[in-house]
């Protein structure tokens, strides 16, 4: 049996989900799993050409972005990608069993980039109705899968100031963090790292001292900014939705949403809410998570689906 957790894909031709629709879960779901039928690895090579298709016409535009990140980020600190997370898109790659889930992300990944050169989006905040459901290991997987686009540096971001998910995900590396790039002003360049995955800058959550809502307000507007104007993507691990304030505030600057909900865990009661609060406009897709799929033979494997929102 697998034991990846994150496993995601993403559903073409599926009707976009308004914000303020009554959610039955399972019947999303349903209409989710009908479209993954068929799905193989031919899909998986077809994806890939699909990508390099698109980008194709942006090679120019993807050149410069890569210039403006080591002009503007030449001297910023660098860091080492730990590689013992099992479920970590790292570790997944070189395991033969875990290809169906690396698959999914790059999947997910050019259904997204199919959205943004509509769109011209450049930020994508995570999150879920409750800790738990996934979001922070996809947004870390989803980011190593955008850069391996070449020339399309990308910004992961973790502003889950109160649990800080990501950066342990990231072994705590050590820099001054997001928290004091809000509360004390401090130089960008000084609190992003450079890893040793090309094209990938992250940014910790670092330790704040105030409250976190309180944070998220005309410094988190300017940083939004910059790194917007920076980076090719920017992918924000936000705190859950639900009980909250700081999801509103996070959201609030940036141009797209990704709501990432679990088999099992997630109460349609909550989908529903977390869809109400999420503006419509920003929507870019539900991720469903750990749905357990059987195979051939008797075995499992833990997939997920994801579906555009056509916006």
């Amino acid at each position: 049996m697998s034991k990846f957790f994150n496993d995601t894909r993403t559903v073409q031709n599926v009707n976009p989900v308004p914000a303020t629709a009554n959610i039955d879960i399972q019947q999303l779901v349903g209409a989710l799993k009908q479209n993954l039928e068929g799905n193989g690895s031919s899909h998986a090579h077809s994806t890939e050409m699909d990508l390099k298709h698109l980008l194709q016409p942006l090679k120019n535009s993807h050149e410069v972005a890569a210039d403006v990140v080591a002009r503007r980020l030449e001297k910023c600190p660098s860091m080492r990608l730990p590689r013992t997370e099992e479920k970590s898109f790292l570790v997944s790659q070189y395991n033969p069993a875990m290809q169906a889930a690396v698959e999914a992300y790059r999947t997910l990944r050019t259904r997204l980039v199919k959205q943004q050169t509509k769109s011209g989006t450049r930020s994508l905040v995570v999150s879920s109705g409750a800790q738990g459901e996934g979001k922070t290991l996809t947004s870390f997987n989803l980011a190593l899968c955008y850069a391996n686009i070449q020339h399309w540096p990308v910004l992961l971001v973790d502003a889950d100031l109160r649990s800080r998910g990501l950066s342990r995900l990231m072994g705590d590396p050590k820099s001054p963090g997001l928290a004091k790039v809000l509360e004390e002003n401090c130089p960008y360049q000084s609190a992003v790292l450079r890893t040793d995955v090309p094209n990938l800058y992250v940014l910790p959550a670092g330790e704040m001292i105030g409250s976190p809502s309180e944070l998220f307000s005309a410094p988190w507007k300017e940083f939004i900014g910059w790194a917007s104007e920076t980076f090719r993507m920017v992918i924000v691990d936000s705190p859950p939705v639900l009980n909250l304030a700081d999801f509103d505030l996070i959201t609030a600057p940036c141009e797209s949403v990704l709501v990432v909900v679990r088999a099992r865990k997630t109460a349609r009661e909550a989908l529903a809410k977390v869809l109400g609060q999420v503006d419509p406009r920003k929507l870019a897709g539900v991720v469903f998570n750990a749905a357990e799929e059987a195979l051939e033979k008797g075995y499992y494997r833990y997939t997920a689906t994801a579906k555009a929102s056509g916006s």
